[in-house]
């Protein structure tokens, strides 16, 4: 783990220093050595969180981009089961970031144990083949919306291995391929059984989780209701279009005064075509 309890505070391993756990309250020391990123590990073996993993630079990097009292949270259910997450923000969301293989039962059991507030960050550069194979299916899909790169899967996933292993996701999850590239965002499955997926810039990602707002003044909340809106409409054409008409019929509705005059009588009796300017 990267922080332990030390004197009531959240601090990182340094030698010398002897901790706390953050899960489960036993005694750790610091591992400092030059090899391996330095961590906290259990003065002695305990059953502690098993979902818990050893850690690599790319998990800390993600990490380090958060402030430390949103890094590693000890998140308990109300049935007394609990985990420690890689970051928990201040808007309730976990992130959690997953470089390893993960089974899928670990997996589901994660997304139900967080529910909807769980977004997984992946490390799409672990397999070599992975980032081929996902750039190929990216190009076989279809953008259904000109303003905004919003782009629909095919539905044979088996072509690509991180679309088979992540598509089952109730939340969202963000597939990282380097510093260079955005992310991407792989939407839970729509109502009609498809898959969606759209760029995100690291910064917003990162930005968002912090507190920022993006140039619409969104939070990441109101930006993914956003977007599952333009799949909703895409989905649902009809029912769209309806709503923009009752939109309009609505927008066009005139409040009339008290006391109107004759002039003003005179205007609304007279079709919209022929009132000109009032």
């Amino acid at each position: 783990m990267k922080l332990a309890f030390v004197n009531g505070e959240r601090i990182e391993a340094e030698k010398g220093l002897l901790g706390t756990c953050i899960g489960c309250e036993r005694p750790m020391i610091p591992k400092c050595g030059p090899i391996k990123v330095k961590h906290w590990a259990h003065k002695s073996q305990c059953e502690c969180d098993h979902w818990w993993e050893n850690e690599t630079e790319w998990h800390r990097s993600w990490k380090n981009v958060f402030p430390i009292e949103c890094q590693e949270i000890r998140h308990k259910a109300d049935d007394g089961e609990w985990h420690i997450a890689d970051v928990k923000t201040k808007q309730g969301y976990v992130l959690e970031f997953q470089h390893s293989s993960l089974k899928p039962e670990e997996r589901l059991a994660r997304n139900n144990f967080y529910g909807n507030k769980l977004i997984w960050v992946v490390d799409g550069l672990k397999r070599k083949k992975d980032q081929s194979q996902f750039d190929l299916f990216l190009k076989s899909g279809h953008q259904i919306n000109q303003g905004i790169q919003l782009i629909r899967l095919s539905s044979f996933l088996d072509d690509c291995s991180l679309f088979r292993e992540w598509s089952e996701c109730s939340g969202p999850v963000f597939f990282d391929f380097g510093l260079e590239f955005p992310l991407w965002c792989l939407f839970p499955k729509s109502a009609k059984a498809a898959l969606y997926i759209g760029p995100l810039s690291r910064q917003n990602f990162v930005d968002l989780h912090n507190e920022a707002l993006t140039k619409n003044g969104q939070n990441f909340s109101e930006l993914m209701k956003t977007l599952s809106d333009c799949i909703h409409a895409y989905e649902n054409p009809q029912q769209f279009v309806r709503q923009v008409n009752h939109a309009s019929v609505t927008q066009r509705q005139i409040a009339i005064p008290q006391n109107p005059s004759r002039r003003y009588l005179y205007y609304l009796n007279h079709s919209p075509r022929r009132r000109g300017r009032f």
